[in-house]
C-alpha cells in the first residue's frame, strides 16, 4: 500500500509513524517544503521524503492531506495533474468541505477526517467523513488507517464534522485550559510546579480511568464525591454560581460556529 502524505507537521508525521507501524505492507512518502524538516525526516525516520509531490503522487494509493486550510488551494493547483480518479485523498484540514476538495483536485475519492492532538500518543478521536464515491472495500480500508491513532467515529455529514472539530478537535485545549488553572492555583498554596502538575495530571488520570470503567454517568459521579456543605460542594456552588457550565457549552458552540464560518470560506 503506497501513501503519499503531503504536510510534515505533527499530524502528518503521526500518520505516518502510526500507519507504519500497523501496516507492514505500507510503503509512506513524505512532501515536506521545510529544507530543515526534510533532512531531519531523512535521519530519523524509515520514509521516502520529497520536497515536490510530483516526485511521489503519481504511484501513491492515498494521499494524506495535512496542510493547513490557508495552502490549500496552492496545493490543489499543484497536485491537480499529477493524480487520478481512483486515488483516494484523505484530509485532515479544518473547514475544508469534500465538494470544494473533490473540485479543486478533480477526483471524486475524498475523505474528510478530523483528528485530534492525544493521535501523537494513539489515544486520539477521529471523526471522519467518506465521499460517496468510496466504496465499501476502500472504507473498510479507511477505518483501519485513520484507528491507527485511536478511536475513530465514521460521521453521516459535513455539520457532524463540524460538530466534532468543537468536541475532539479543540477538546484537548479546553483540558489544558482547566488542567492550567488548577496547577497554578496548586502553586498559589505553595506546591512547586512539579509536585502541582504531578497531583492535577495523576487526578485527571484518576477520574477517567474510574469514569472509563464504569456505566455511571458524570453526574452520578459528581454525586458521589460531594457532600452537601462540604469542600466540593462549595466548590461546584460557586462554579455555578459564575456561569461555568454554560460558559464551557458557549466556548465549545462558539468553536463549531467557526468550523462551519470556516467551511463557508
Amino acid at each position: 500500500m503506497k501513501i503519499t502524505v503531503i504536510g510534515g507537521g505533527n499530524m502528518g508525521i503521526t500518520y505516518a509513524q502510526s500507519i507504519h507501524a500497523n501496516f507492514s505492507n505500507s510503503i509512506i512518502s513524505i512532501v515536506e517544503k521545510d529544507a530543515e524538516k526534510i533532512e531531519h525526516f531523512k535521519k530519523t525516520t524509515p520514509f521516502k521524503v520529497f520536497n515536490n509531490a510530483e516526485d511521489c503522487i503519481v504511484d501513491a494509493e492515498i494521499i494524506f492531506l495535512a496542510i493547513k486550510p490557508q495552502v490549500c488551494q496552492d496545493v490543489f493547483k499543484t497536485i491537480k495533474d499529477l493524480v487520478n480518479p481512483e486515488q483516494i485523498i484523505i484530509s485532515i484540514m479544518a473547514g475544508v468541505t469534500l465538494d470544494s476538495m473533490s473540485n479543486g483536485i478533480g477526483v471524486p475519492k475524498i475523505v474528510r477526517a478530523m483528528p485530534n492532538l492525544p493521535a501523537q500518543v494513539g489515544k486520539g478521536v477521529t471523526g471522519y467523513l467518506n465521499s460517496s464515491k468510496i466504496s465499501n472495500s476502500e472504507a473498510a480500508i479507511i477505518k483501519d488507517l485513520l484507528s491507527s491513532t485511536g478511536t475513530v467515529i465514521k460521521l453521516t455529514n459535513e455539520q457532524d464534522i463540524d460538530a466534532i472539530t468543537a468536541l475532539s478537535g479543540s477538546g484537548p485545549a479546553y483540558v489544558f485550559y482547566f488542567m492550567n488553572a488548577m496547577i497554578e492555583q496548586a502553586q498559589t498554596f505553595g506546591f512547586d510546579e512539579n509536585e502541582a502538575k504531578s497531583i492535577i495530571l495523576n487526578t485527571f488520570k484518576g477520574t477517567i480511568d474510574l469514569f472509563e470503567n464504569s456505566n455511571d454517568s458524570a453526574n452520578t459521579w459528581i454525586d458521589r464525591v460531594t457532600s452537601k456543605g462540604g469542600t466540593t460542594h462549595q466548590a461546584l456552588t460557586t462554579f455555578t454560581n459564575l456561569n461555568t457550565e454554560d460558559n464551557i457549552k458557549q466556548g465549545v458552540k462558539a468553536a463549531f460556529e467557526r468550523a462551519k464560518e470556516l467551511g463557508k470560506s
